[in-house]
């Protein structure tokens, strides 16, 4: 657990964590508002309700999906790498985004982006790692409250700026913070994780006494069970308790009503009462992540 003298290093990471998490969740729903508009560039038609609502949900399928594969690697490899390798295929697959002339590679990198926004998964874990179990309201309480401000005003600075310079520059903005962020998180962030950190030692005296060749390989198959064993753990954890599947029908249902919203909210603002994509993207503040 964290000591005395890594207080403030704590609370500066539990920030820079909030820091991140905001501007993911600002980059991921910020596209909502004009997704039409989006479709219909990529196109060069008027969007269809399929496409768009595909554009704005599908990221959900690799934020779902993500959290299967980074949470157990976070477990064999440690924060620290899982954490930069998700923020910089996140930097890639946003530019990747950005650049796309058809709605199949912007739909593909949407989803790619929600597979590295899954490392969100992480920071309940790292607060963990940091914080005795009676300190850790106030870091928990940080690190929930960044998607709400995120998802608020994520909307209306994308329709602002798509609005004034286009939709690809809110992407490219986006990326820009991301490097921005990703600077910080390399330089000012160390691993949390206490087994990775005694696994490092611990090869670190193999490598010294020269025994580390020698189970290397037993440790490589180790991890692949460990890796695979906490994969299917949630599956089993699921199917075996009645009320987590009852809890997860109704987040489904909800999600479901959130994004019908989502995709039908831009159409009839603009089309029905001829709202800018500035104002389109304001009015969402009064739902969006907080609905």
């Amino acid at each position: 657990m964290i000591s005395q003298h890594l207080i403030p290093y704590a609370s500066y990471s539990t920030l820079h964590s909030k820091l991140i998490n905001s501007h993911r969740t600002f980059t991921c729903i910020g596209v909502v508002p004009i997704a039409p508009s989006i479709v219909s560039d990529l196109d060069g038609h008027t969007s269809t309700s399929s496409t768009t609502a595909l554009l704005v949900t599908i990221w959900e399928l690799g934020e779902a999906a993500g959290p299967l594969l980074i949470a157990p690697l976070s477990e064999v490899l440690g924060r620290y790498p899982v954490m930069n390798g998700c923020n910089i295929f996140f930097i890639i697959w946003t530019l990747l985004a950005a650049s796309s002339h058809s709605t199949h590679v912007f739909i593909a990198a949407r989803m790619l982006t929600g597979l590295a926004v899954a490392s969100n998964v992480l920071n309940p874990a790292i607060i963990g790692d940091m914080f005795e179990s009676d300190k850790r309201g106030s870091a928990m309480s940080l690190i929930m409250l960044a998607p709400l401000i995120g998802g608020a005003i994520g909307p209306a600075i994308a329709g602002a700026i798509a609005q004034t310079l286009g939709w690809r520059e809110v992407l490219l903005i986006a990326a820009g913070l991301a490097v921005v962020c990703e600077v910080l998180f390399l330089t000012c962030f160390s691993e949390t994780y206490k087994m990775a950190i005694l696994r490092r030692r611990m090869r670190k005296v193999q490598r010294e006494s020269g025994e580390f060749r020698n189970v290397r390989r037993k440790s490589a198959r180790e991890d692949v069970k460990k890796l695979w064993h906490s994969i299917t753990r949630p599956f089993a954890v699921l199917f075996g308790s009645s009320v987590l599947m009852l809890l997860s029908v109704f987040a489904a249902v909800a999600f479901s009503y959130f994004y019908v919203m989502c995709i039908s909210f831009p159409q009839v603002l603009q089309e029905v009462y001829g709202f800018t994509p500035a104002q389109t993207g304001s009015s969402f503040m009064t739902f969006s992540k907080s609905a």
